[in-house]
């Protein structure tokens, strides 16, 4: 159904309150009240009153003003009288305008609503009156778009009985004329009948067969501007009352509820014997949460057992630093003893060779004392070389007491660097199986935390924030890439984002939403593309300033 339009004509039995409340979604005394079947009641808002007279005094006191014109008017002579009005008589018809739900989103989408609501009013105060139509209310908070338009019937002239029954006096007075008799008298039941400028209620003049038809064709050709049209005349399709609707849908719901009872049965024995698989499965349940259980303690201990490793790691890490230092200092003082016992070995074997020499040069002197053939020159040579060997005997004495001393500096220096080396070995066996356990313990977080120290994020404090989700902002830096450990440009340095993204095994250290080889990647194509940029001004610049090369054949 497409493109159809909808105008229903329905009386109103009851005070007009009754359906104010509905229409208005409020209650005589301004409370908002919106039905059960309201769905969408974030729409109500936008329910427009499209008569100025109902929006300012409200829809039930439209319908009052109204009425009061039939209760109160004035004859030929000028003399007013008053109408009475029945308790049953039917006070007001409502219309309710609309078109299909394609037909309503189309016009929506369109945005002409308002022009098809205006339209629409117009059609129905042409139809029946501007003065009878009172209200007209927009609902936009149901499924389709839809106008309540509120008509009070009121038409001019006599009823059709008052006709009826003055054709049948004429006719009675007639016989009785050609049968020379007295007419019949009739019974008066108005004190003041109507004539043809007399205002009545009457809904039965409005909502004749023939009169409802022509509604709908009219009505359709009113609103050809909007793509509608009117719906099939004499369709066999007829509207059904509620409780017939209800009714076959009740039944409809028994015959399916026998063959759900039937399918209920066959799964009630599957249910049987899902029962005993699932008590079976509820013993191995149980057997598995006690193991999970003292699982669970087990590793609350191991836990336990890392937090006090983690604390003497702690405790330990100021020591290891400390020692470090000192292993720095004698590794310092070893090279130094090295240097100088190479030196004391040099000066050694200078010793050596000069004592050689004065025990040559001392044999031969003898020798030649020996022979009466010393001169007085080789006398001086004697003194001469008996004071340079006293001299280095000295010189000897006191180097062989020097490297003694140092001698005995650099062994207990060797030992007191063993003694280092063995404890530094212990610790970093403490610390390294510290951090395997951690690594088993909590490969997350150990994971994380290596991105972190890779990007040279060291501090605790900024360590867990980032870890507990939160998004920590620095201010320009000097980034090193932790792939080659290259110093990106000054000119590239900005304030990024460290933020944690992801859960469990794919969660990761984001540098400005990115991962930490993605950001420095996407900094080095930048430095690349600024560097090509260069190179190509550079090559342009050398090509404009170079002087144009003449061709061969051409004269200068």
């Amino acid at each position: 159904m497409r493109n159809y339009v909808v105008c229903h004509y329905a009386k109103c039995y009851g005070p007009p309150v009754n359906y104010t409340t509905h229409i208005e979604r409020k209650t005589a005394d301004g409370t908002v009240r919106i039905p059960y079947n309201i769905k969408r009641s974030d729409l109500t808002r936008h329910n427009r009153e499209f008569i100025t007279e109902a929006r300012k005094t409200g829809r039930t006191a439209a319908i009052e003003k109204r009425l009061m014109a039939v209760k109160h008017q004035t004859d030929k002579d000028g003399n007013e009288y008053e109408r009475k009005i029945r308790k049953d008589q039917v006070c007001c018809i409502e219309i309710r305008l609309s078109a299909s739900p394609e037909a309503m989103a189309e016009i929506i989408a369109q945005g002409r609503l308002m022009d098809w609501c205006r339209e629409s009013v117009k059609w129905a105060q042409r139809e029946h009156g501007k003065e009878n139509i009172v209200s007209a209310v927009l609902h936009m908070d149901e499924e389709t778009p839809h106008l309540h338009v509120s008509l009070v019937p009121v038409v001019q002239g006599e009823s059709k009985k008052q006709a009826t029954t003055k054709k049948r006096a004429a006719k009675d007075k007639e016989k009785a004329e050609s049968e020379g008799t007295e007419p019949p008298k009739k019974k008066r039941r108005y004190k003041k009948k109507a004539d043809a400028s007399t205002l009545r209620l009457c809904a039965d003049d409005i909502m004749t067969q023939s009169g409802l038809k022509r509604y709908q064709t009219e009505y359709a050709a009113a609103m050809e501007q909007f793509g509608l049209r009117r719906g099939e005349e004499n369709s066999p399709a007829r509207h059904k009352d509620l409780a017939e609707y209800y009714k076959e849908h009740c039944e409809e719901m028994h015959a399916r509820l026998d063959e759900v009872l039937s399918e209920l049965a066959k799964v009630e024995r599957l249910v049987e014997d899902k029962d005993t698989e699932i008590r079976k499965r509820d013993d191995i349940i149980r057997r598995k949460e006690d193991e999970i259980s003292l699982r669970d303690s087990e590793l609350e201990q191991k836990d336990s057992e890392i937090a006090r490793q983690q604390r003497t790691l702690d405790e330990l890490r100021p020591r290891i630093e400390k020692e470090q230092g000192r292993f720095d200092t004698l590794f310092t003082a070893n090279e130094y003893l090295e240097g100088v016992e190479l030196s004391a070995d040099r000066l050694l074997e200078s010793y050596d060779s000069r004592e050689r020499e004065v025990a040559r040069i001392e044999s031969e002197a003898l020798d030649r004392i020996n022979s009466a053939s010393i001169s007085f020159w080789a006398k001086k040579d004697v003194e001469r070389l008996a004071k340079e060997n006293a001299g280095l005997k000295l010189l000897v004495a006191s180097k062989d007491t020097e490297i003694q001393k140092e001698r005995n500096e650099t062994e207990k220096e060797r030992k007191a660097r063993e003694k280092s080396e063995a404890d530094m070995k212990q610790l970093q066996k403490t610390v390294s199986g510290v951090h395997s356990s951690l690594e088993r313990r909590h490969p997350e977080e150990t994971r994380l935390l290596r991105e972190l120290v890779s990007i040279e994020i060291t501090e605790p404090k900024l360590q867990d924030r980032i870890l507990s989700g939160e998004a920590v902002t620095i201010k320009p830096y000097p980034w090193k890439d932790p792939s080659n450990g290259n110093q990106i440009p000054r000119e590239y340095w900005q304030d990024v984002t460290i933020k944690k993204e992801g859960s469990g095994n794919y969660s990761f250290i984001s540098m400005c939403g990115m991962r930490i080889a993605d950001f420095f990647k996407q900094i080095w194509a930048k430095v690349a593309e600024a560097l090509g940029l260069k190179r190509k001004q550079e090559e342009e610049q050398r090509r404009q300033q170079k002087p144009d090369t003449p061709r061969r054949g051409m004269k200068m």
